[in-house]
């Protein structure tokens, strides 16, 4: 929008970063009658777990236990509270570098059969989006000048020296913007939806008349 002496725009830029990490939260929880027994089915899987994303090269150094639980499972029948039995389970987050094991560690996980296990969520991103980041505020500013430069036109005047410039959102995280990608999978295997990280930047620029 022009202003006195001057016009204020707001450009836009995005840029594209490999996907190569992968971001994996999983839980257990197993029941049983007596707590002890529900204590330990839970350790056996957890054992079995951790087994599984170290044999499909996730380094221990990047999983760790979110939640540890042990308590009463309850149950409401005919308006009454009833006790199932006990539940014991743990949270485990772990990070898988590079995607060339997903969909195997995935197949593991669901087919090994191990008690009370569960993929609560798969979420895929780039390692390293600063160059991304970098190359989308370069794009920023040159959308700033681009439509600065019509807006001067329009109204009869020239562009002069940047007066400011603030980045807009810049406390916010980069948005994931996917494009539909297959990654190739053994049979049997989970095919995995793959594709590049979409950073985002927008910039607010003033500049003087020329």
């Amino acid at each position: 929008m022009t202003e006195r002496g001057g016009i204020k725009v707001l450009g836009n830029g995005v840029a594209k970063a490999a996907v190569d990490q992968v971001d994996l939260e999983l839980g257990i929880e197993v029941v049983r009658a007596d707590a002890g027994d529900a204590f330990q089915a839970a350790a056996a899987t957890a054992t079995a777990l951790l087994a599984i994303l170290a044999d499909r090269g996730i380094d221990s150094r990047h999983v760790r236990t979110a939640a540890l639980r042990l308590g009463p499972k309850m149950t409401y029948r005919e308006g009454e509270e009833r006790l199932v039995g006990y539940a014991a389970g743990q949270n485990l987050l772990a990070t898988l570098r590079g995607l060339s094991t997903l969909g195997p560690l995935l197949t593991d996980i669901a087919t090994t059969g191990l008690d009370g296990v569960r993929i609560d969520s798969v979420s895929l991103s780039s390692s390293d989006p600063g160059q991304a980041a970098v190359s989308a505020r370069e794009a920023a500013v040159a959308d700033a000048r681009a439509r600065a430069e019509q807006y001067a036109a329009l109204v009869g005047k020239t562009l002069g020296e940047v007066i400011s410039v603030e980045e807009i959102g810049a406390e916010r995280n980069p948005r994931p913007m996917r494009e539909a990608k297959m990654m190739s999978a053994a049979a049997g295997d989970m095919p995995v939806g793959t594709g590049d990280e979409a950073v985002a930047a927008s910039v607010l620029v003033r500049y003087e008349f020329g």
